[in-house]
């Protein structure tokens, strides 16, 4: 698993999940990757994860439990909101092992209480997320639950392994993960050069992956050369190509 993080100090009609506090299983983690972003003019570099859970009390229309995600910067800093959401979850702080490497997928299959609120577009976010009653073992650890949805981790690196040359049974596994994401997490990992839509460059682990791809010779699965160069450049097809981040440092 290659998500170990250091403990550095359009419009559609679909059911909102209800505000208030709800019963819930983590089923599904995301490494979304490294990119850049622009947060009130300012633009900085953050490697966003994704956790999704169900509510196995809250159904839809169709007897499904419904599903909310959040999304975190893969940091532990302490003012970090992924590290409140641990050791919140947890109901404890970290160990001395997992400060010096926690992996976020081992909540997949956990239970938790979450509390949801509305923003003012009428959209559910999760506003915390606390300890649910009954959910540890008698060892004191989380007890694995089962969940409608299926449960799965993204791992990015064993994603990147199928655009690197370095194709295996993990990457093909990795790909059929992919496909299922909800599209804008997509389009954060592996760009996205749909015409009509506003081009988005892959992710950087993305184009060393690429990168890494045509100099071993590797085949880049379902993608061209001149495609993957124009998203890893960010520019149109029609704008001169320059090499891709050739010498560059990646901020993983």
């Amino acid at each position: 698993m290659g998500m170990n993080l250091k403990f550095d100090g359009g419009d559609s009609e679909y059911e909102v999940v209800p505000v208030g506090s709800h019963k819930a299983i983590c089923y599904k983690v995301v490494d979304a990757g490294t990119a850049e972003e622009d947060y009130q003019g300012e633009k900085s570099n953050k490697h966003k994860i994704f956790i999704f859970w169900e509510l196995p009390e809250v159904k839809t229309q169709d007897g499904r439990p419904m599903s909310i995600f959040s999304q975190y910067t893969a940091s532990l800093n302490e003012k970090s909101n992924l590290y409140k959401a641990a050791i919140s979850w947890l109901n404890r702080g970290f160990t001395e092992a997992e400060k010096q490497g926690f992996d976020p997928s081992i909540f997949v299959g956990k239970g938790c209480k979450l509390e949801v609120q509305h923003t003012v577009n009428g959209r559910a976010k999760v506003a915390n997320v606390l300890t649910a009653p009954n959910a540890f073992d008698k060892n004191e650890e989380l007890r694995q639950l089962d969940t409608v949805n299926e449960q799965v981790v993204f791992d990015l690196e064993d994603y990147l392994k199928e655009f690197s040359g370095e194709s295996c049974a993990e990457s093909k596994r990795a790909c059929d993960i992919f496909d299922n994401l909800p599209r804008f997490i997509q389009h954060r990992i592996a760009g996205c050069d749909e015409v009509g839509r506003e081009l988005i460059p892959p992710c950087f682990e993305m184009q060393a992956a690429l990168k890494r791809g045509e100099t071993s010779g590797g085949k880049q699965s379902g993608m061209s050369m001149t495609q993957a160069e124009v998203l890893a450049a960010g520019k149109k097809p029609s704008e001169p190509l320059p090499p891709l981040l050739e010498g560059d440092d990646i901020p993983f």
